[in-house]
């Protein structure tokens, strides 16, 4: 896979965690309104915001690469 196809990839992988974790902040909040527990949905919450960051990580890093070959 050339590196454009692997950023771009990568950044719908950023989009789409990006949408899942708003999602589940509402689905959060809607627990609360609710009064129904959370715990687990906030484990849920930091798994996704966990796996985002690698996502994010790993986007920089194949930017980073892109730079360096366009220089």
């Amino acid at each position: 896979m050339a590196l454009a196809d692997d950023i771009r990839m990568v950044r719908g992988h950023v989009s789409l965690g990006r949408r899942h974790i708003a999602q589940q902040r509402e689905h959060i909040a809607h627990l609360e309104r609710l009064e129904l527990p959370i715990a687990k949905a906030i484990e849920f919450l930091e798994l996704l915001e966990s796996m985002q960051e690698l996502h994010e990580l790993h986007l920089s890093r194949l930017l980073e690469r892109a730079a360096r070959g366009a220089a």
